[in-house]
């Protein structure tokens, strides 16, 4: 990495710093905001913008798909000030990476797409800032095509968000215009990083009134992300609170009690700059040099070795929403696919990971997810990232079982649901949200929902858009956790015409009656394949399934039952047709004893192939069924 000497001069004191995160709804311009705002502050970079799409997305599959999976942090200088921006994901299986760049940050930018409108995570991602006392700088992006919705989107921040319509900055991430006046407002609100308000939000309320945040003080860091570097190990990302600190001072993480000598420190431009001091308030990384990954961990603080009493108010874990199992295509892969989750998890927290066994599968690993996109971009960067095939077995959500001994036992997969004998109860996780919509679609999504076992419980106008003519409503939802993840952000939108957005939070368990369905190729059960659901959907979810299977299996020369069963009875059926081949069209005369001994040969063969034929599920097969199973496009 080049190496940038900050001097004392260069070195921004806690008055010049400015710590913020980029917050919206999904598409609404975040990250191509971030890149006018690097363009902007740092000339040098307008290269690499020709060269990438986007510059704070990373990750190749980031730049593929266009989403924003990881924040990223970025430091540059305006106005001699230091700001720090995190660019922060939009999707709802991301907020935990946005909760962690929110308590990193001090101010927030809410972005408002001009054509859109204010949009259930519009509304999520600020309460989740305000919850953190932060500073909020509304901004209304993309009016360079929706000039004469501005003044509508105005009113709409002032009725139901409480921002004053003067407050509100105009801004093009795609043209630059309004990218000036956002980064002097961040200047001019937000608090630089200093006083007893920022001491609470860290160490929380105990914190001594003599403690102060100063750059001479003792030194200590909140861990808000980390990621591995083969050369210099766990590279830890930190927003520090006090103090400073260089390459080879003595340092220790608080949770885990290991001790280490930092390598290198540095800043993000975004990408990594080494630097000689990071001080109080500023946002960058230091190099451990550890290589046992779990030492590290998210929310934990690293500080001075005379400072083990003093911790950081970190992070709460998330709790998973979607379970599956990830086994090795080759089983000899299963100590690599081992390393390679770990590291995964040190850059993703959101990840929950215990061992797991299948008799057929192998060794593997029980992984809970954030949800179906979660799921699928792991499974692709396991891929990409390690050269890992792997087999990913049906997602599901974690029900809990009351036996009739009194025992209650988690199931997240189909192969651990008890016998029914033995069950007294299943409850199913319901999610309770809310959803923004036009009162024209209001009867369409109220149906959608009770087709999805769910309810609303309650409507409210939320306000009148006098361009579209209509009321637009909030109305709160209790879900079925299970019925999320399969299909319903892309039904919504498809029975609102894009129009309606729906963010979800808090959970609740209520009873379910639910079946396990196996799936059977070539009359052999695939447990990766077996999920479970409720009697009435069963049939379909299976016909899915099987369907899939006949598209992209490889033909054998005879033919390939594909079935779904409950217990013994089979619900769906579908064959993989064999292909055929003309053993006789060589033969060119002669007496038909001839193609008839071809012919018969050809029989005994298939027969023989029949009894002993083993199907092989590609991994892309397993990862299209993913997909199908959750709208993953949102």
């Amino acid at each position: 990495m080049k190496s940038v000497g900050m001097s004392n001069k260069r070195r921004a004191c806690l008055s010049k710093i400015r710590n913020f995160s980029i917050i919206a709804h999904i598409d609404h311009g975040k990250s191509t905001l971030a890149d006018r705002i690097i363009e902007l502050t740092s000339p040098a970079k307008s290269k690499q913008l020709h060269e990438k799409e986007r510059i704070t997305d990373v990750l190749a599959i980031e730049q593929e798909r266009g989403i924003t999976i990881k924040l990223q942090p970025v430091s540059f200088y305006w106005k001699g000030y230091l700001l720090n921006l995190i660019d922060t994901p939009g999707h709802v299986d991301f907020a935990y990476e946005v909760s962690r760049s929110l308590k990193a940050s001090e101010g927030a930018i809410l972005l408002v797409d001009v054509t859109e409108g204010i949009q259930a995570q519009t509304i999520s991602t600020l309460l989740a800032a305000l919850e953190q006392d932060l500073v909020i700088i509304p901004v209304l992006n993309k009016v360079d095509i929706g000039k004469h919705l501005v003044d509508e989107r105005l009113d709409q921040l002032e009725k139901v968000l409480g921002f004053k319509k003067e407050e509100v900055i105009l801004a093009s991430g795609k043209t630059g215009l309004g990218v000036d006046k956002i980064l002097d407002a961040v200047v001019e609100r937000v608090p630089s990083p200093s006083g007893e308000k920022v001491a609470k939000k860290f160490f929380g309320e105990n914190i001594s009134r003599d403690f102060e945040i100063r750059e001479d003080g003792s030194f200590s860091a909140l861990i808000f992300d980390s990621f591995y570097d083969q050369y210099k190990g766990v590279v830890a990302v930190v927003r520090v609170v006090s103090g400073s600190v260089k390459t080879g001072k003595r340092l220790r993480l608080l949770n885990t009690q290991v001790e280490f000598s930092p390598t290198e420190i540095g800043v993000f431009k975004p990408e990594p700059i080494a630097v000689d001091t990071l001080t109080a308030g500023m946002v960058g990384y230091i190099a451990t040099g550890i290589k046992q990954v779990k030492q590290v961990t998210i929310g934990d603080t690293v500080a001075d070795v005379d400072l083990s009493s003093l911790k950081i108010v970190g992070y709460q874990r998330p709790n998973p929403k979607v379970f599956a199992s990830i086994y090795p295509e080759n089983k000899d892969d299963f100590l690599e696919l081992k390393e390679s989750l770990e590291k995964l998890a040190l850059n993703d927290a959101s990840l929950s990971i215990s061992q797991d066994y299948s008799p057929l599968l192998g060794q593997g690993f029980k992984v809970g997810f954030l949800g179906m996109l979660h799921l699928e971009i792991t499974k692709e960067r396991l891929k990409r990232e390690y050269g890992l095939d792997t087999v990913v077995t049906m997602p599901s959500v974690k029900y809990k079982v009351k036996l009739k001994n009194g025992q209650i036992v988690d199931v997240t997969g189909a192969y651990q649901m008890p016998e029914p004998f033995n069950i007294a109860e299943v409850l199913e996780p319901v999610v309770r949200g809310e959803i923004i919509v036009p009162d024209t679609y209001m009867s369409a999504v109220y149906q959608l929902v009770k087709d999805s076992r769910g309810e609303v419980y309650e409507a409210n106008t939320l306000y009148f858009s006098s361009v579209k003519n209509m009321n637009y409503l909030t109305l709160k939802v209790r879900v079925p956790y299970a019925e999320l993840i399969r299909g319903f952000f892309g039904n919504l939108k498809a029975v609102s015409h894009g129009y309606a957005s729906f963010a979800y939070s808090s959970e609740e368990y209520r009873p379910v009656g639910v079946v396990k369905v196996d799936i059977l190729v070539n009359k052999e059960v695939i447990p990766s394949l077996s999920f479970i659901e409720v009697p009435q959907n069963a049939r379909k979810r299976a016909l899915g399934i099987l369907k899939i299977l006949k598209q992209n299996l490889e033909r054998e020369i005879v033919p390939i039952p594909l079935q779904a069963a409950i217990g013994a009875k089979i619900i769906a059926r579908e064959t993989v047709p064999a292909y055929r081949k003309n053993v006789t069209a060589k033969l060119y005369g002669g007496d038909i004893t001839r193609k008839m001994k071809l012919w018969n040969n050809q029989k005994k063969k298939k027969k023989l192939r029949a009894a002993n034929v083993k199907v092989r599920i590609p991994s892309k097969v397993y990862l299209k069924i993913i997909r199908q199973e959750g709208e993953v496009g949102r």
